[in-house]
């Protein structure tokens, strides 16, 4: 079975993956990762059977998907360990991205962001940005991993990624940023509390059939939302902090 993942959700599709051939040895998942307009085109011409998507792009004149989400995920905004800002709000995290805040506490600030066509970027963007636009002066990176590797390694570097990744081994070197007073735990993903989440999509284009739907339900049944529970249960104090 063929199976793409939109880049933040690829930690969340190996798992997924991993654990499926092993409850079903006789199934063999081929995951590709891409950001999430190329991994919905992948799904939309016929490449892969089904997709793990974090975001639903405008379908036009195009059939729209089928889609059904199954975890909700949240934006940790990341900084360099040394960074002296200590927390944030959407306003001022807005101006940050805009260019208008351009250092703090005698440390100059670097934004980085994701590449056209990534769903986190989407995400953030509705949700911080608005109509607005992220300063051109942003470091542009072509996915969550390198958006980490950057902030950890460049004092004042400040970014954004799914909670997957701040959980993630490789989330390890960066801090997540409390936002409008709190951090994006279960908890707080599950009662609205923190501003920035989004649900994440298993999508095909039309309703799954034979293995696809097999391992739909596997995804969206107790063995599946284990999984997808315990992956993004980041909690502050965790691996990435």
């Amino acid at each position: 079975m063929r199976l793409v993942a939109s880049d933040s959700c690829g930690p969340l599709g190996e798992e997924i993956a991993e654990r499926y051939e092993e409850a079903f040895p006789w199934v063999t998942v081929e995951l590709e990762v891409f950001n999430a307009a190329v991994a919905e085109e992948m799904l939309r011409v016929g490449e892969v059977d089904l997709a793990l998507l974090s975001w639903l792009g405008e379908s036009g004149d195009e059939a729209p998907l089928w889609s059904y989400p199954f975890a909700r995920d949240g934006l940790a905004v990341v900084v360099h360990p040394a960074m002296p800002l200590e927390e944030t709000g959407l306003m001022h995290l807005q101006g940050i991205f805009r260019g208008h805040v351009q250092e703090w506490g005698g440390v100059v600030l670097t934004v980085v962001s994701r590449e056209k066509g990534s769903g986190t970027r989407a995400a953030f963007e509705a949700a911080v940005m608005g109509t607005l636009h992220v300063t051109p002066s942003a470091v542009v990176m072509p996915s969550s991993e390198a958006v980490v590797e950057y902030v950890a390694r460049t004092p004042g570097a400040m970014g954004y990624v799914s909670t997957l990744w701040v959980g993630n081994s490789a989330g390890a070197g960066v801090r997540p940023l409390p936002l409008e007073g709190g951090l994006p735990t279960p908890d707080a993903l599950a009662d609205g509390s923190y501003p920035l989440t989004r649900q994440l999509y298993l999508a095909a284009t039309g309703e799954p059939t034979g293995e696809a739907r097999e391992f739909a339900q596997w995804v969206l049944g107790d063995e599946g939302q284990t999984i997808a529970g315990r992956m993004l249960s980041w909690q502050a104090g965790g691996p990435g902090e």
